[in-house]
């Protein structure tokens, strides 16, 4: 039934963009084989090895007019059945907004789409993700809102404001949720010397309900998350492109004793772009605590490149080792690992229509 739900849609758009002329459909995937060593000795979790497919995507984008266009992305790994807690939307729609754009450099975006938070590493558009910081998998899942863009030259600044969270109904119908928070964003994204250096600043607040689950725990008290971020991209000669964070996430009053969380997270990317070869380092640093007290350090890196035959290739081939330094004070005695991985595999990037 899901795979006969998705050839439908797909079907749907081939045929409207066959028919309009003006719209793109893309299908995006990214697979592989991974290998992951959890450090047994110090972890108790065995070795493993599999292939994956890390995911899979249809992109539907075109233009109606010269001032409005459109975006729909699905995510074929989820279930259309699931919906969002928040916004009440199918997990399956990964993405839906149109953009009207007005005189001035002003546009404004309505509809289901990525929730700013700031920073180079949670705002890549053109490179894929291996290892991440701790601030980048605390981000709130993409919402249903309305993003206000000005654009002043080379440089914009952007306010979102969307669903935050829903507090259970106790009354008749326990399963319908009511608003009871909006959240918002604010950012800026720099350009200076013809695009040498481009920084970006972030903050966002978004309501959290009690029970909300996050990628190493879950809230217990309803509150706001917290997240701001600054970055720069530094262009060098010769193609090299030099990117850094620093960011900082907090959960208010999301302990059991309503502590604060804080996430503490510095990210940087060294990247060499050529014609087809694209090798890269990354250093992650992580710093978790409960209001004062430290729970987890961690040093992360990757190692690798990118190739790609050419730019109008729709395949893209990787290989990447990941490690990671893991401090746990949480526990006592302290418990330090160092997992490792290795990622090869490749990124498939085509439009099937245009």
């Amino acid at each position: 039934m899901k795979i006969k739900f998705y050839s439908f849609i797909i079907f749907f758009m081939s045929f409207h963009a066959a028919v309009a002329g003006i719209n793109n459909l893309n299908i995006i995937s990214r697979t592989g084989w991974r290998y992951l060593d959890h450090d047994l000795e110090k972890t108790g979790l065995p070795s493993s090895s599999s292939f994956d497919v890390d995911y899979l995507k249809t992109n539907f984008s075109g233009t109606l007019n010269p001032t409005v266009k459109y975006l729909v992305t699905m995510d074929l790994l989820e279930s259309s059945g699931n919906k969002d807690v928040t916004d009440g939307t199918s997990s399956f729609i990964y993405e839906a907004y149109m953009t009207k754009s007005f005189s001035q450099g002003t546009t404004v975006a309505f509809g289901k789409k990525a929730v700013i938070n700031g920073g180079r590493e949670y705002d890549y558009v053109e490179y894929d993700l291996y290892s991440t910081s701790y601030f980048y998998q605390s981000a709130p899942e993409n919402q249903v809102g309305i993003t206000i863009t000005q654009e002043f030259g080379d440089q914009s600044v952007a306010f979102q404001l969307f669903n935050g969270n829903k507090d259970k109904d106790a009354g008749a119908n326990p399963i319908r949720n009511s608003q009871s928070k909006m959240g918002y964003s604010l950012s800026w994204n720099g350009n200076f010397l013809g695009g040498i250096i481009k920084p970006i600043l972030g903050y966002s607040i978004v309501p959290e309900a009690s029970g909300f689950t996050y990628f190493d725990g879950q809230r217990h008290n309803k509150g706001d998350d917290e997240f701001a971020a600054v970055g720069v991209q530094l262009i060098t000669p010769h193609n090299v492109v030099i990117e850094l964070d620093y960011d900082q996430f907090v959960a208010k009053q999301a302990g059991t004793n309503r502590e604060n969380l804080m996430t503490t997270s510095m990210v940087g990317q060294l990247r060499f772009t050529g014609e087809n070869f694209f090798p890269f380092v990354k250093i992650i640093s992580d710093k978790k605590k409960i209001d004062s007290t430290k729970m987890t350090e961690r040093m992360a890196f990757d190692v690798g490149f990118e190739y790609q035959e050419s730019k109008e290739d729709a395949f893209r081939y990787h290989v990447v080792y990941s490690g990671e330094s893991l401090n746990d004070l949480s526990r006592s005695p302290n418990v330090k690992s160092n997992p490792q991985s290795i990622f090869i595999g490749l990124k498939f990037d085509a439009a099937v229509l245009k």
